[in-house]
């Protein structure tokens, strides 16, 4: 088993990061492509981009794979046996893989395993707790036609709905309409809709608008600062409900753009979890999501120690700076 490794995916919607790890935490190999979120591209597709990754992965490392532990955006709970055949198709051996939700390998990489919480927001968002029993419990992640408070897309969406109505005079002046012109190329206000409803605008792409308005919250526009400040609070309380039914859960771990790139939306978060749950500690991940899949493969084997998570840090440090000169 001396030669043996783990491998670990953060699987994206557009990207997906994976890491080949020895049993004693060092990292020995890293290769990025394709997204392998199935719902966008098709079960196949996303087998085939996970394949050609791994495939990399094994030129250039010695040895056989003893786990490919994946982070699967398309999931918000561990796959169960049926799906994972599925997914595995001719490409992998089932017993090769162990898939869970990308929220979960981003939440080990913060907890190590242990009870806590990951809030995740960015273009999505959702909220991922692990009870002292290894439990996984889930709050938000409904997607964006249903809400993701908090998200780009939920932020967006709910300052598009504030600028309509000052552009027809039923709702208060606010700097997100100029704003929503320039950020569309707007000549006239109604041609938002076909910038919206055409089929090549993409939820990504409406999401985007998400930084302009925490801009505007930072100019001090009253409305910008409105729709932030409910999204958080909205994000917050999903946090602090799911403290109070797992008290030893209350380390918060705060990941994804909008709350770790934004002072505004970051402090308002943590403001409003505070005064609804004030025994919660908020952090961020030590490792990122492609070592808390190794971490999670580890785990599972009682192997992790603190010399080993040295190991990972330091080794997975070399190989990242290593790649970025490559590529």
């Amino acid at each position: 088993m001396s030669d043996s490794y783990f491998v670990g995916v953060d699987g994206g919607g557009t990207k997906t990061i994976a890491v080949a790890a020895r049993r004693d935490g060092t990292v020995v190999a890293m290769e990025r492509g394709t997204g392998i979120n199935y719902h966008h591209t098709g079960l196949e597709c996303a087998r085939d981009h996970l394949r050609e990754i791994f495939n990399r992965l094994e030129g250039k490392v010695n040895g056989s794979c003893e786990e490919l532990a994946i982070g699967m955006p398309a999931l918000d709970r561990a796959a169960d046996e049926a799906l994972t055949r599925v997914f595995a198709g001719d490409c992998f051996d089932p017993a090769l893989l162990d898939i869970q939700s990308d929220a979960y390998m981003a939440l080990v990489g913060f907890t190590l395993g242990r009870p806590g919480m990951i809030v995740i927001c960015g273009t999505g968002s959702i909220l991922l707790m692990l009870d002292e029993n290894g439990q996984q419990h889930v709050r938000g992640g409904w997607g964006h036609l249903l809400g993701d408070a908090g998200s780009g897309y939920a932020l967006a969406i709910d300052a598009l709905r504030a600028a309509i109505d000052d552009w027809e005079n039923v709702g208060p002046h606010t700097a997100l309409s100029q704003a929503a012109m320039k950020h569309f190329q707007l000549s006239n206000p109604r041609d938002l809709i076909e910038v919206l409803y055409s089929a090549r605008c993409t939820q990504a792409d409406i999401a985007q608008f998400g930084r302009d308005v925490l801009e505007c919250c930072g100019r001090g526009d009253a409305m910008a600062e409105r729709v932030t400040r409910r999204n958080m609070e909205a994000l917050a309380a999903n946090a602090a409900e799911m403290i109070g039914r797992v008290p030893q859960a209350n380390h918060v771990g705060i990941c994804g753009g909008i709350l770790t790139n934004n002072r505004y939306a970051q402090t308002m978060f943590q403001q409003a979890l505070a005064c609804r749950c004030p025994e919660a500690v908020i952090g961020r991940p030590e490792f990122p999501p492609e070592l808390g899949a190794v971490i999670h493969s580890l785990n599972k084997r009682h192997l992790l120690t603190p010399e080993v998570l040295r190991n990972l840090k330091h080794s997975y440090a070399a190989v990242t700076k290593s790649k970025l000169h490559d590529d």
